[in-house]
């Protein structure tokens, strides 16, 4: 299975739960793919605008919560919203006893709103986040209310452990294991990688350690006077 399969696969029951919570009994597998098609291009489409954003304002593959917005921003999703060049032409406000440069925050409010309002409640009720979680919590990875796909892998699993998904994008990380060598001039593959590469740098030294300067082939050689034709 190549990765772009396992990621179409992993976001098909996403898209089933967002139609099942808008109220859509059954759809056609045709139907389910084209959806879980576009919310890749679209997710994609926000992620590398929100890389993008971070290397050109603070060169740094690390966004922050600026570079997401400004790139929820470029792909309409918050509207109304004033550009850069309009907010300054605005006057600075004050916020807390300090004045700060007006920003224009209809947008991420509208966005914030329709996320958290009634439109999406069944949403996150199937997501297994109800009316009374913090925003937060979640965030921060905090919230001790289990999502659906948590849920999923929970009844799926006949003892209940992490075990079967490590090493998988569902769970933790393999740790990685040593390989002991027995019987060879080295205990370990990182051992025998350096002694190899040891080796290697020795052998192609110049000049060769064989050969010095003084006793070596060319300058022990006789020297035979040029004579004119």
């Amino acid at each position: 299975m190549t990765s772009d399969d396992l990621h179409t696969a992993l976001l098909r029951p996403a898209v089933i739960q967002i139609l099942r919570a808008a109220g859509f009994g059954y759809a056609r597998p045709a139907v389910i793919d084209s959806l879980a098609d576009l919310a890749a291009r679209y997710m994609i489409m926000l992620a590398s605008s929100t890389a993008q954003n971070a290397f050109t304002l603070h060169n740094t593959p690390v966004p922050t919560i600026q570079d997401v917005r400004l790139a929820l921003s470029q792909s309409g999703a918050l509207t109304p919203q004033m550009s850069t060049a309009e907010e300054g032409l605005r006057d600075a406000v004050e916020v807390e006893g300090v004045m700060v440069p007006y920003e224009d925050l209809r947008g991420v409010e509208g966005f914030v709103n329709w996320a958290q309002g009634p439109v999406n409640k069944e949403i996150r009720r199937v997501a297994g986040f109800g009316d009374d979680v913090n925003v937060e919590e979640i965030a921060t990875g905090l919230d001790d209310q289990e999502d659906y796909l948590s849920a999923l892998k929970t009844k799926h699993s006949k003892t209940g452990e992490e075990s079967r998904y490590q090493g998988t994008v569902l769970g933790k990380e393999s740790e990685v294991q040593s390989v002991t060598i027995v019987g060879g001039p080295a205990t370990s593959i990182a051992e025998w990688t350096q002694k190899s590469l040891s080796a290697s740098a020795k052998n192609n030294a110049w000049p060769p350690e064989a050969m010095s300067p003084a006793t070596s082939g060319i300058s022990s050689a006789p020297l035979t006077p040029l004579e004119s034709e």
